[in-house]
């Protein structure tokens, strides 16, 4: 399998976990409500973080964005395994391989990254 076909399906497959956890928590999943409730902060932060990830999932496939997309991915992932961490406990090993997925992601199109940040 080459680069590219490897990095296409990696996209495939976080581009369907990132809308499954991201509807969920759009669609207000019992799971999910309970662990925002958890957390202390409301219900809020549950939107923005399922839009971010519906959003994220959305930009692995616009060309020229996917570095940004496995940026934006990358933390969102960090910032909520930290709350996880912080407020709720585990289960938490989905992040940890989202985050590698992410990153991956990013790394593979770092050109892009470095030309935002520029």
């Amino acid at each position: 399998m080459n680069r590219t076909t490897a990095l296409t399906l990696l996209k495939a497959a976080l581009t369907v976990a990132f809308l499954y956890f991201g509807l969920r928590k759009l669609l207000s999943y019992h799971v999910d409500v309970a662990i925002y409730e958890a957390i202390g902060f409301g219900q809020f932060p549950r939107y923005i973080t399922g839009s971010v990830e519906v959003l994220g999932a959305a930009l692995l496939w616009r060309r020229g964005a996917e570095g940004f997309a496995g940026l934006l991915l990358l933390a969102t992932m960090i910032i909520g395994l930290s709350a996880l961490l912080i407020w709720v406990g585990p289960p938490y090993w989905h992040m940890l391989l989202l985050m590698a997925g992410s990153a991956t992601v990013a790394m593979a199109h770092r050109e892009q990254v470095v030309r935002l940040i520029r």
